[in-house]
């Protein structure tokens, strides 16, 4: 490159340079733009959102017929409404009317299936201010406390008094981060206190008889297993960890896959069947795979295919297993 070409590609590198900073300079002489919200607003944005803006749901109560078509009609069942019948006067009344914000998609069926075919007492606000810094108080209680009596409605639904939109969101959502909080802390507390001294249930699904290998994929793990020198725990382990769901989830008692397969390849564990993300499948293969290097291919695949193995086979190869993990304990 001679004198020339080098100066004019410096040249055209600072060009290029103060082409792409010309835009950031010229907003260093401009007012800024952004506003700070919500102290400057010019109005309330709650103002400046569009009438079918789907925010936080409400109910007017006072219109409610407590038919539950909204309730049916939640696809992920985050209302739950419960009636019951007033002890003096035996009439139905509404003991429940609660929404889990925490867990609404804000798709609208319960507004539309309201609309349809009742009163329009649950709809959507323009309220979008839902933050919380717990879950708790994402729960919408509608009825705080005591019985709601149900609104019969008139044959003219234009007779409805539907009031305005967003005050029984607000007050809903005041009650919940005030009361819900230490409401379910005593509901917690009264809990721990009767289940106090009992055993958890065991989780563990009954085996519904032998997992079997994909016979596919038998040919597939064999030789890589019989590939892999015996004693060499880290290569063998390696092999393992690939028929692992390999989410390092912990649900196996060791930190990572790898530690639960070294233990598998060691032979200080050999169960396969802790690998829960993977399932039944992960079982199957990581038992297969073990039954290939420790009883031998002939061994485990009389076992996969649940045919019986050969004359003597068995008894050998229970104790080339049984002396397989003292060997490399001992290596």
């Amino acid at each position: 490159m001679n004198l020339a070409e080098y100066i004019a590609s410096v040249s055209n590198a600072a060009n290029t340079i103060l082409e792409g900073m010309a835009v950031t300079f010229s907003h260093l002489f401009r007012e800024p733009i952004t506003i700070q919200y919500p102290d400057k607003t010019d109005r309330p944005v709650v103002d400046m959102l569009p009438p079918r803006y789907r925010g936080l749901l409400e109910v007017q109560m006072d219109i409610c017929t407590g038919c539950k078509r909204c309730e049916r009609a939640c696809p992920i069942e985050v209302i739950a409404i419960d009636l019951t019948k007033d002890p003096t006067t035996k009439k139905q009344m509404m003991s429940r009317f609660d929404i889990d914000m925490g867990k609404c998609m804000f798709c609208g069926l319960c507004v539309e299936a309201c609309n349809k075919e009742s009163t329009g007492a649950i709809r959507h606000t323009r309220e979008f201010e839902g933050a919380s810094s717990t879950l708790d108080a994402m729960v919408f209680r509608f009825i705080p406390e005591g019985l709601k009596p149900l609104y019969k409605a008139p044959k003219d639904l234009s007779e409805l008094p539907v009031g305005e939109y967003g005050p029984h969101a607000r007050e809903a959502r005041e009650r919940a981060m005030r009361d819900n909080p230490a409401v379910l802390e005593e509901l917690r507390a009264l809990y721990a206190e009767q289940n106090k001294g009992k055993k958890k249930k065991d989780t563990k699904k009954k085996g519904g008889g032998p997992v079997r290998i994909d016979p596919a994929k038998m040919p597939v793990i064999k030789p890589q297993v019989v590939a892999t020198p015996k004693g060499d725990v880290e290569k063998f382990a390696r092999l393992l960890e690939t028929l692992t769901a390999q989410t390092d989830c912990g649900a196996c008692g060791y930190p990572t896959c790898y530690e639960y397969t070294t233990a598998m390849a060691s032979g200080a564990d050999y169960d396969p069947s802790k690998c829960e993300p993977g399932g039944n499948e992960a079982t199957a293969d990581l038992g297969y795979a073990m039954d290939v290097y420790w009883k031998g291919p002939d061994q485990a695949d009389a076992l996969a295919t649940g045919a019986a193995p050969a004359d003597g086979a068995a008894p050998a190869a229970a104790a080339a297993h049984a002396a397989a993990p003292a060997a490399a304990t001992t290596a």
